[in-house]
């Protein structure tokens, strides 16, 4: 029975993760979202997302209490909170990646790379509950390493390769940052339903996420353009004369570029922004600053909750809805240890080349033989010839 619940899960699982890295991508596509640009930031996005959740879950939540659930089992106890903040915490930023990335890239570019976290989680298993390596473990890792070099053949080789599957160093940022995040989560999630009071389930843990998720983007989106304002991040005072050609004059029309050379004046191998500028000229510039990513952190925070252009949007409340099933599924999941189960819910990694090809993106061969490599390997890394045995943590409340 336990083997039945965890395939129906992971099967669950997958199609909402799937369907979570395209509904991101789509709402980032202009031509998914009216022709123009998206107009939208990345913070913005993960707002909309977050209270999508949030809403789908206490939805499930008042269904629940219909149904005659006790109110008492809505708490989770300190243990649990305190582990539910943090997941948060991380899961906000983690976002924020999620929603940058796919601006840039197809989801089949960067997706086997977000989870290489999995590699370690075992480790993770076995100081955190004990729970054994064996040495299927290691074939595992070995083929996710290979399996993620394989598409990086073709540049080894000198052959032509697309410069957008090329990642850049803003993007193995966002990768590392959102390894990190992801494996701190799936560990987490064992301690926060471990700790978790008797008879608290999962739509109560998804519930007090989301509404921390929810504080911390809000707060983001309050405080870091107010930061930005005051270093003057997306209205730089001087910028060099080569940087404000290829990073902001190349990338807007000719209206914005005579409003910025209007502003700005040159000096020997600098542009200087000029005195006594009205506030409307000063917002107009730095609205141009922030269209064209110019400084890639704090643009991330600008903008509104109510946004020019609703279509994105659109996307992200549908995969705030695939966030909460996958969520929820999480925590159904987490009384096992995560490396037992967590790599099979990222089986859709070896599907992700083929839908893109759908989409009429550019894959290549090396791409859909090196998702298939990664994807065995998370297998692989957590298969238990001897055993096959599903053993669940033991919990602080029983």
């Amino acid at each position: 029975m336990e083997w039945i619940i965890l395939l129906t899960w992971l099967s669950i699982i997958n199609g909402a993760l799937g369907g979570q890295y395209l509904l991101n991508w789509m709402g980032n596509q202009p031509e998914y979202t009216g022709g123009s640009r998206v107009d939208v930031t990345p913070g913005v996005m993960t707002w909309w997302r977050e209270i999508s959740k949030l809403a789908w879950a206490v939805v499930a939540v008042f269904i629940e209490i219909i149904r005659g659930k006790e109110l008492k089992y809505l708490w989770p106890g300190i243990l649990s909170l305190t582990t539910i903040m943090i997941c948060a915490f991380t899961g906000v930023i983690e976002n924020i990646g999620f929603f940058y990335l796919p601006r840039y890239y197809s989801p089949h570019i960067y997706a086997p790379y977000v989870n290489v976290y999995l590699a370690f989680l075992p480790f993770f298993g076995k100081v955190l509950f004990n729970a054994p390596i064996r040495k299927e473990h290691w074939w595992g890792i070995s083929l996710v390493i290979i399996g993620l070099s394989i598409p990086h053949i073709p540049s080894i080789i000198g052959t032509h390769v697309d410069p957008k599957s090329v990642l850049d160093l803003n993007a193995v940022i966002w990768i590392i940052i959102i390894n990190c995040c992801l494996c701190s989560q799936q560990v987490l999630n064992n301690k926060t339903v471990q700790t978790a009071l008797k008879g608290v389930g999962p739509n109560a843990l998804v519930v007090w996420r989301e509404i921390w998720k929810m504080i911390f983007i809000t707060a983001a989106l309050f405080i870091f353009p107010l930061i930005g304002d005051a270093l003057h991040a997306n209205l730089p005072l001087n910028i060099s004369a080569e940087e404000f050609q290829s990073a902001v004059l190349s990338k807007v029309n000719n209206n914005k570029k005579e409003l910025l050379l209007t502003n700005y004046q040159q000096v020997n191998n600098k542009f200087y922004l000029k005195e006594n500028l009205p506030e409307e000229t000063k917002k107009e510039l730095k609205e141009v600053f922030v269209s064209v990513d110019y400084n890639r952190f704090f643009s991330l925070f600008e903008g509104t909750i109510i946004p020019n252009n609703w279509l994105p949007i659109i996307f992200v409340v549908a995969a705030g809805l695939s966030g909460y099933i996958y969520s929820f599924g999480f925590f159904k999941l987490s009384k096992f240890a995560a490396h037992f189960w967590v790599p099979y819910t990222n089986v859709y990694l070896a599907l992700l080349p083929f839908i893109m090809l759908l989409f009429g993106r550019n894959v290549t061969l090396w791409q859909i033989i090196g998702a298939f490599v990664v994807t065995s390997g998370l297998m692989v890394g957590v298969s238990d010839y001897s055993k096959n045995k599903v053993v669940e943590i033991d919990k602080k409340y029983k």
